[in-house]
């Protein structure tokens, strides 16, 4: 090789003795595949094969991924619906023994009612208002209780209503006496 030659190869910094053994690799590679030509188009056909199989896994990968989410939100929307209707209901047979102790005056009785409804059904927060007035009477959060009701109610309700916000449902019953309006009763969940 000329001194020339030497000085481009040093200074394109290639060792002349790699630039020949790549030079004999693609050499011989290129002869192969000339002739073994039934062998470089099976490998060819191989290689085509290996990619198509590998972007139908992850098309498919991504969409059971993304029908595995589908159904746990589908799933949960059906256990929040059926939490809440179960809430409901426990919440009406809850507002007929309040009328009942209502009626009567009994007040402890109403307490220990109010706290084990707490405790069995999962609210959060139980309030029983008085609707003439708008006082909370009884709360299963006592800092609420004797102090005007704070939220948006209509007070003239007379059907049962269930009212969901983001993560916050909240039941609203009438409680009534014989010919009157005697409580509201709010019960609300905290779905977080």
């Amino acid at each position: 090789m000329s001194t020339e030659g030497k000085n481009n190869l040093e200074e394109n910094g290639s060792d002349p003795i790699q630039v020949e053994t790549q030079g004999k690799f693609r050499n011989k590679l290129v002869s192969f595949f000339k002739n073994n030509k039934a062998a470089s188009v099976l490998t060819l056909l191989l290689l085509v094969i290996f990619i198509w199989f590998s972007v139908k896994m992850h098309i498919n990968e991504k969409n059971f991924n993304n029908e595995k989410i589908e159904l746990i939100t589908q799933y949960e929307s059906t256990i929040d619906s059926l939490q809440i209707n179960h809430l409901e209901f426990a919440t009406k047979v809850f507002s007929w023994s309040v009328r009942s102790e209502l009626l009567r005056n009994n007040r402890e009785n109403l307490n220990q009612l109010l706290t084990v409804f707490v405790k069995e059904s999962g609210a959060d927060l139980v309030q029983l208002i008085n609707p003439e007035d708008k006082i909370v009477l009884l709360s299963s959060d006592k800092k609420y209780e004797g102090n005007p009701y704070q939220g948006d109610l209509n007070f003239e309700l007379n059907n049962s209503i269930v009212l969901k916000k983001d993560n916050d449902v909240k039941i609203i019953i009438p409680v009534m006496g014989f010919t009157n309006k005697i409580g509201v009763l709010i019960v609300e969940l905290n779905r977080e």
